[in-house]
């Protein structure tokens, strides 16, 4: 189990959370209470994450700065990479 130390920030109260649990500034997580355990949910920032990646692939796209299989073949084959 990993533990949360929780601190003064300003006029408010926050925590740090593990690296590994993927998290990024910014992130919105929805909580909910149940007696004395909180429930995190970070679905809603991976969906937006997910989102946002997909929407960057598609700004490449239309800039044609995306590379076909072919054009990775030539530039990275000395490398091992084929298709």
């Amino acid at each position: 189990m990993k533990y949360i130390k929780v601190r003064k920030i300003g006029n408010s109260i926050g925590g740090i959370f593990p690296k590994e649990w993927g998290l990024h500034e910014g992130d919105v997580l929805n909580v909910r209470r149940e007696g004395n355990l909180f429930i995190l949910d970070a679905q809603d920032s991976a969906k937006e994450q997910d989102l946002q990646l997909i929407e960057e692939s598609f700004a490449d796209f239309e800039t044609k700065r995306t590379v076909s299989e072919t054009e990775m073949e030539e530039l990275f084959g000395k490398y091992g990479w084929k298709k």
